[in-house]
């Protein structure tokens, strides 16, 4: 049943509803975080200490518990107590990948960001410990962004250890353009070309110094590959180099070189829940734990990234997070997301790929068991359960010890893109909530984290919806709908439905799912999700529908147009090491799934996600200033994107936060 056509029931709640929200999840939320059976075993020893996303594994060889903290954006790894099984940690810093060039033939890649880790047994690897303390126990976490430049050089990342010798990994470097080199870095990008025969160089992997008491080692990755023109003959940049291997030389057999091997870690556990696909070895691919591919060059037979490893090019990438080369009319692809792989290059009437952010993990040893029951995702122990947090798509998978049970599990669509030009505000996906049986061992789910609808800019439709979530497809989150934009100035259904443009008499888009509450801790079948907001002539876009309320309507004064309000995790979830969930009204936490709020018109206003006061639940804002894009729901929200404002460059939608999956189960 649409939200709409229930509101007869009464009005949706709104940002003055916090404290009754919280109300029904107190009361009435299954799975309480706390359990005083007498059969519930104790929380894991070891260190204690907070920040990023937590994953809690079982090494599959001696049985020993760790505990890993997973940085993707820049934080703080805040150190409690020491505990009593030991007081180092291992540790993976990798920076943000180089961009790809463009060149007047054919552009360079970019190469990886460099790679720098002491888990023994990984290349670039020292197996020197890092010890850690609680005086001061704080370690700043600094994560390198990806070069979004042509032929320009990632952003270091740093794991501060409080004293004068930090780990820094150097940003991957930038692809060479026309009759340029490529650049020197972590990895070294790939050199470009000219209208003449001479070979450029790539870059050179940039050496590291190893101070006293962490030493590691020098290299971080490996160099570029040199790009080459033969007029009348063949063309091609050269690949970026990879954490695992230098990037490949342009060359008559193989045009642009692709870019160099990446690494494969499992730092944070034998799921591999952190970086991207790599190669097999036998010509398929293994999913996660590849980070640090080089970029692919551009030619007329253009560079997969990541693939190169000395002997020959790995079919099915591309892999370890390296970005495509370009066609020669097309840029380059970007690196993947917390990977540091380096940009594709790209001809020169199109731009580089953007190079992947870098990547932070930590880990500790909490304690010692046989085996966990279950595998996916990164895994946790809070109350008395286990936690599995997917963040990306994969699969949930019993081990041996498993018997038939129920978990809890709570499912969030990915959230619809705002829209531009006094655009609506993007939909939150859909919440679906509750308990299913899963029954004796061999069981393998397949989990899917739908994406945020992409940024929205002109021309039309100028608004995405977000993609569906799934725990099995049994149990689906639809994703939000997308805001009004110009010339499709009503808000998509989702969801939750986006809201209209502004200035314009529309309606928002209608939600698919039911108003919450209904019954809390157990979801229609449908899940929850609300209408977005409608607008009139002279006023603002409207707000994206939340999974906890509607959208408010656009109007012309200050404070209209924000999206709605999202929902708090149950208390199952509420475990202050995992990072999952953003903030909500009166200062609370672990709110999802916020509607993004619509662009302000004619005032020079932010319009809040998530509710009055906000943002909240990881929402976009929506803009009223010109040429202010709206801001992007935060990732694995489930909340929608703000509305971009009603004139100037650039004026863009918001794209909408990924969604999440997440399960527990009693330990």
């Amino acid at each position: 049943m649409g939200a709409r056509s229930s509101q007869s029931r009464g009005p949706g709640l709104n940002e003055t509803d916090g404290h009754l929200l919280e109300y029904f999840r107190n009361t009435f939320a299954s799975g309480g975080g706390g359990n005083s059976g007498p059969n519930i075993p104790p929380e894991p020893g070891g260190l204690v200490a907070t920040g990023g996303v937590i994953s809690d594994y079982t090494d599959p060889g001696p049985g020993n518990i760790y505990r890993a903290h997973i940085f993707t954006s820049s934080g703080t790894f805040d150190v409690t107590d020491l505990g009593s099984i030991g007081t180092t940690i291992d540790y993976l810093v990798v920076a943000g990948g180089g961009a790809g060039s463009n060149g007047t033939n054919s552009g360079g890649a970019g190469g990886a960001g460099g790679f720098r880790t002491n888990v023994p047994g990984t290349p670039h690897s020292t197996s020197t410990a890092f010890p850690v303390s609680t005086s001061p126990g704080s370690y700043s976490i600094i994560i390198g962004g990806g070069a979004s430049t042509n032929g320009t050089n990632g952003t270091d990342s740093t794991l501060d250890n409080g004293g004068p010798n930090p780990i820094v990994s150097s940003g991957g470097g930038g692809g060479g353009g026309a009759s340029d080199p490529g650049s020197g870095g972590g990895s070294g990008g790939g050199g470009g070309t000219a209208s003449n025969s001479t070979a450029y160089d790539g870059g050179s992997t940039t050496a590291v110094s190893t101070p006293s008491p962490w030493p590691g080692p020098s290299t971080q990755g490996k160099d570029g590959g040199f790009g080459r023109h033969i007029p009348g003959n063949w063309e091609g940049g050269g690949g970026g180099g990879g954490a695992g291997y230098q990037g490949q030389d342009a060359g008559p057999s193989h045009k642009a070189g692709s870019g160099g091997i990446g690494i494969r870690v499992a730092i944070a556990g034998p799921s591999y829940p952190i970086g991207a696909p790599g190669p097999d070895g036998s010509g398929g691919s293994q999913a996660g734990g590849w980070v640090a591919g080089g970029g692919g060059g551009q030619g007329n037979a253009n560079g997969t990234g990541g693939t190169w490893n000395g002997t020959t090019v790995q079919a099915g990438g591309p892999f370890a997070g390296g970005g495509q080369g370009g066609t020669p009319t097309k840029g380059g692809n970007a690196g993947a997301f917390a990977t540091g792989g380096g940009g594709g290059g790209a001809p020169g009437s199109a731009n580089g790929g953007s190079g992947g952010s870098g990547i932070v993990v930590v880990r500790y040893q909490i304690g010692s068991i046989t085996t966990l029951k279950a595998s996916g995702g990164a895994i946790s122990f809070h109350g008395g359960k286990t936690i599995h947090t997917f963040t990306s798509s994969g699969t949930f998978a019993t081990n041996s010890d498993w018997s038939a049970a129920t978990v809890e599990y709570v499912v969030i669509g990915g959230g619809g893109s705002g829209a531009y030009d006094i655009g609506g505000g993007g939909g939150a996906g859909a919440w679906r909530e509750g308990t299913t049986p899963i029954g004796a061992h061999p069981v393998s789910t397949t989990i899917q984290v739908g994406a945020g609808g992409g940024d929205s800019a002109e021309p039309s439709p100028g608004r995405y919806d977000g993609s569906p979530s799934y725990f099995g497809t049994p149990i689906t989150a639809p994703g939000g709908g997308g805001g009004g934009a110009p010339g499709n100035a009503a808000g998509n259904p989702g969801g939750s439905g986006g809201g209209p443009r502004g200035n314009q008499p529309h309606n928002g888009g209608t939600g698919t799912g039911d108003p919450f509450p209904g019954t809390p801790g157990t979801s229609p079948s449908n899940g929850w999700g609300h209408d977005g907001g409608t607008s009139s002539p002279g006023e603002g876009g409207g707000g994206g529908g939340g999974a906890g309320g509607v959208g408010s309507n656009g109007a012309a004064n200050p404070g209209h147009g924000y999206g709605g309000i999202g929902i708090q995790l149950p208390t199952t979830y509420h475990d202050p090491k995992s990072g999952v969930g953003f903030p909500g009204p009166g200062g609370s936490t672990y709110w999802l799934a916020g509607g993004g709020g619509g662009a302000a018109h004619p005032e020079n206003d932010v319009v809040p996600g998530g509710g009055l006061g906000g943002p909240y639940a990881g929402a976009g804002n929506g803009q009223g200033t010109a040429g202010n894009a709206g801001t992007r729901g935060e990732a694995n929200s489930g909340s929608g994107g703000g509305g971009g404002a009603p004139s100037g460059t650039p004026r863009d939608g918001g794209g909408g936060g990924s969604g999440i999956v997440l399960i527990a189960y009693p330990s």
